[in-house]
C-alpha cells in the first residue's frame, strides 16, 4: 500500500494533487489546515494524507505510459470517473490481448504434439510369415480361424500312450512353388529364431535368479525399514522433550500465535522498532476483524495496522496551553534545546510574554547558555537553586503569560537526586511536566525512564534527536506502553527551526518513512 502526504494552499488544489499523483482510486487518510511561518502573517497551507493500493497504482502507470504527452495530460486533468473508466478500457483491453496470445501459444503447442505423435511408427502386425499374402489384404489369423475352423479328432498313438491332434481330413498337398516358398521362409524363421530362443533361454536364468535376489532384497528392506521406524521413534520422544519456546518458529510471529499471512506486516513492524508483544497484538486483532481472503492481501493488513495507530495514538490536545511548563528528563534527553524551542513558537509565532528559569546548577555552562537565549528573544531570566527562591520569584512573575522551567537532568537513582528534583519543582499543582526523552534510546531505557520520572507526575512525551535514529518504533511503543499523550518532536539541532507539534499522522509517518524528516 503506497501512503503519501501533500500540501498546497488550498484543499481543492491538494485534492488535484491526490488525484494526479495516485489515481481517482485514492482513499482520504486525514486532512488538517496548518500554519507555516513564523512572521507576523502566517501563510494557510492544507495537508492531506491519502493512500492506494500498489496494483491500483500500476495500472494508473501503465495507462500513463500508453498515452501520448498531450493525451497523458487530457487524462490528468480529467474527472475521477473519466480517468477510471479509461483504466478500466485499456486494462481490459490490454488482458484480453494477453489471453490470445495465450490461446495462441497454446494451440501451437498442441499442433507440434499431435504432428509429433503421428509421425512415430506404426506398431509391428502379429502374423507370421506364412500367413502373408502377395496380392490379398493382410487378415489377422485368429480372424481367419474364427472364419474357418479345422475340425480336428483326438487319436491315441499306440507306442508310449501319448496323446495328439491332428486333423480330421488329410491336408491336400500344396503347389510346388508355394512349397519351396513355405521352406524358404520357415528356414528364415528358423535362423532367426535362435538368436530368440538363446535370449528366452537366458532370460528365464535371469528371471530366476532375479526372484531370488527380490526375496533376498525383501528381507532386507523389511529390515531396514524397521530400524529407521526405531529411529524415528527415539527422534520424537526426544523432540517431545524440547522446550515448548523451541518448538518452531515456522515464520515471523509464529511464536505469538499469529498466521503466516500476517508475518510479513509482523515482521515490517519489528523493523521499524516497534516491540515485539506490541506488533504481535496489534496483528492478533487484526487477525480477528480481517477476514481470511482479504488477510492474503498485504495491502490491505497494512492499511489496517495504518488505521490502528491513527485511532490509538494519544496526542495532547492543546501542547502549549498553561502557564508553567517544565521540561525534565535523563541527561542527553535535549530538555535545553527543546524549552528554547518552545519559547521561540511562543514569542515568534504566537506573541506571548514568557520568562525562562532554570534549575541546572550543576551542568558547567548550562545557565551561561539560557541566557544568551534569552537574550536573542529578549525575555526574562532567572535561576532558581531551592524551593525559597520560587516563593520570591513567583510574585515577579504575575505578568507574563508562559513560564518555562529548565530542570536538571538526573538518573534519579538516588535518594537524594529524587528529593532534589522535588525541591526545585514549582510549588504549583497545574503545571504541564515535559518528559524529554531521546528517539535513539533503546525501548527498555526509555521505559525505565518513564517509571523513575513519575515521581513528578508527567503529564506528556515529548521525543528528541529525532534526526539521530533510523527506528522511530521507540516513540510508539513508549507512548502506548505508558499512557502518556505525545507533546511534541525535536528535529535536529537547529533553533527554533527543528521544533514540531506532535500529530498522529506524523508518527505514521515516522514509523513507515512516508517523508522526509523535515517538512
Amino acid at each position: 500500500m503506497r501512503v503519501k502526504k501533500f500540501e498546497a494552499k488550498s484543499m481543492k488544489d491538494a485534492l488535484r494533487m491526490v488525484k494526479a499523483e495516485l489515481g481517482p482510486d485514492a482513499v482520504i487518510l486525514g486532512a488538517r489546515e496548518n500554519k507555516r511561518s513564523f512572521g507576523l502573517a502566517g501563510e494557510s497551507s492544507y495537508e492531506i494524507t491519502a493512500a492506494v493500493s500498489e496494483s491500483t497504482l500500476q495500472k494508473k502507470r501503465f495507462v500513463e505510459s500508453r498515452l501520448k504527452d498531450d493525451d497523458r495530460e487530457k487524462f490528468r486533468t480529467a474527472g475521477a470517473s473519466a480517468q477510471k473508466r479509461m483504466i478500466e478500457k485499456m486494462v481490459d483491453r490490454r488482458l484480453l490481448g494477453q489471453r490470445q496470445e495465450q490461446q495462441e501459444r497454446d494451440a501451437k503447442v498442441s499442433a507440434v504434439r499431435a504432428q509429433s505423435l503421428s509421425s512415430r511408427p506404426r506398431a509391428i502386425t502379429a502374423i507370421s510369415y506364412i500367413d502373408i499374402q502377395d496380392d490379398a489384404p493382410v487378415q489377422p489369423v485368429y480372424a481367419r480361424r474364427a472364419a474357418h475352423p479345422e475340425p480336428r479328432v483326438r487319436a491315441r498313438e499306440s507306442q508310449g500312450g501319448l496323446e495328439t491332434v491332428r486333423p480330421a481330413k488329410p491336408l491336400q498337398s500344396p503347389p510346388t512353388d508355394v512349397r519351396n516358398r513355405i521352406r524358404s521362409l520357415a528356414r528364415e524363421a528358423l535362423e532367426a529364431g535362435r538368436p530368440v530362443e538363446m535370449a528366452r533361454n537366458v532370460a528365464a536364468t535371469s528371471v530366476t535368479s532375479a526372484t531370488a535376489k527380490s526375496q533376498t532384497a525383501d528381507t532386507q528392506e523389511i529390515d531396514s525399514l524397521r530400524g529407521e521406524i526405531q529411529r524415528l521413534q527415539g527422534l520424537l520422544e526426544g523432540f517431545q522433550k524440547v522446550p515448548q519456546t523451541f518448538q518452531g518458529a515456522s515464520h515471523p510471529g509464529a511464536e505469538f500465535g499469529l498466521g503466516y499471512d500476517f508475518s510479513r506486516s509482523y515482521q515490517k513492524l519489528i523493523e521499524t522498532g516497534v516491540n515485539n508483544e506490541l506488533a504481535a497484538e496489534i496483528l492478533s486483532r487484526a487477525s480477528q476483524e480481517i477476514d481470511v481472503m482479504n488477510a492474503k492481501k498485504p495491502s490491505i493488513v497494512e492499511a489496517w495496522v495504518a488505521k490502528w495507530f491513527l485511532q490509538n495514538i494519544s496526542i495532547c490536545a492543546r501542547p502549549l496551553s498553561g502557564k508553567v511548563h517544565v521540561f525534565t528528563g535523563p541527561m542527553g534527553g535535549g530538555k535545553t534545546s527543546q524549552l528554547v524551542k518552545t519559547a521561540a513558537q511562543l514569542v515568534i509565532r504566537d506573541k506571548k510574554r514568557i520568562a525562562v528559569v532554570s534549575t541546572d546548577t550543576t551542568k558547567v555552562g548550562a545557565v551561561d547558555q539560557l541566557k544568551i537565549y534569552c537574550q536573542i528573544l529578549n525575555v526574562p531570566f532567572a535561576v532558581v537553586r531551592d524551593k525559597a527562591d520560587w516563593q520570591w520569584l513567583e510574585p515577579q512573575l504575575q505578568n507574563v503569560d508562559h513560564i518555562l522551567v529548565d530542570s536538571p537532568g538526573l538518573a534519579l537513582t538516588a535518594v537524594d537526586e529524587i528529593q532534589r528534583l522535588r525541591s526545585l519543582m514549582p510549588p504549583t499543582d497545574s503545571a504541564s511536566v515535559h518528559l524529554c526523552l531521546s528517539s535513539a534510546m533503546k525501548e527498555q531505557d526509555a521505559l525505565e525512564a518513564v517509571r523513575r520520572f513519575r515521581i513528578v507526575q508527567p503529564t506528556d512525551l515529548v521525543f528528541t534527536a529525532i534526526d539521530m535514529s533510523v527506528q522511530h518504533g521507540v516513540i510508539a511503543t513508549v507512548q502506548l506502553r505508558s499512557g502518556l499523550p505525545l507533546h511534541s518532536f525535536g528535529l535536529g539541532p537547529r533553533v527554533p527551526e527543528d521544533f514540531e507539534v506532535a500529530t498522529k499522522e506524523r508518527v505514521l509517518d515516522l514509523l513507515f518513512k512516508l517523508s522526509s524528516l523535515r517538512k
